[in-house]
């Protein structure tokens, strides 16, 4: 979910040119219209220029089936080498009880022989799983350097704030601004609704202790 939050603020922010999409075995079967983009694909392609560098956006609006993972991860590490990528970014979410200070934000981890530094915590002795996981490992097999960014996240809900983390490493790295004032407004929205959810749900708890206590 962070990773898609992510690249999909990136694509809307600086408007870039969806130039086609993966088509796999398994393809996911939903589609959606907006006048905007016109037909949603699973998995498309955006490019354009940021700042001073090309570059190509994977946007996955579903996640690949099980029984092509593999194939399909391996692919976009072809496709990375084939376009000739000087450096991918990937993005990932961390569990918030790995971080060692309040003020920690992401980690994250270096691809290949990389040129990128940045100023976190790189994220070692700890297992990566799921389509990330393959996705770094054949980026790595397949020659091509980069980084994952894995910012700390919400487990169990989109967590905007976190993605707006993902955004400003990203800005940093490729020395454009990206705006992500919508981020942090969809960030406190949610807040305010778990806020209200959470009052509710005390309120009920301690309606059902009273009528308890009445029946006593």
């Amino acid at each position: 979910m962070l990773g898609y939050l992510t690249t999909r603020h990136i694509v809307r922010e600086l408007k870039l040119q969806k130039i086609g999409f993966i088509k796999t075995r398994y393809m996911p079967e939903f589609t959606m219209y907006s006048r905007e983009r016109g037909l949603m694909y699973p998995f498309e392609v955006y490019a354009g220029k940021i700042g001073s560098n090309n570059a190509v956006i994977v946007l996955h609006n579903a996640t690949p089936s099980e029984k092509e993972r593999t194939s399909y991860t391996e692919y976009l590490a072809k496709l990375a080498r084939d376009i000739g990528a000087k450096e991918v970014i990937l993005v990932g979410g961390l569990d918030p009880s790995l971080r060692e200070d309040v003020n920690e934000k992401y980690r994250w981890i270096p691809i290949g022989n990389t040129g990128i530094k940045l100023n976190a915590k790189l994220l070692e002795e700890r297992h990566v799983i799921g389509p990330l996981a393959l996705t770094m490992m054949f980026m790595n097999a397949y020659g091509l350097s980069g980084v994952t960014i894995l910012a700390y996240t919400e487990l169990y809900r989109p967590d905007p704030k976190a993605s707006a983390v993902a955004v400003e490493v990203i800005s940093s790295i490729l020395g454009v601004e990206i705006n992500t004032s919508s981020l942090l407004e969809e960030a406190s929205l949610i807040e305010a609704i778990e806020a209200e959810r959470e009052k509710v749900e005390k309120a009920i708890e301690e309606s059902e202790k009273k009528s308890r206590l009445s029946y006593i």
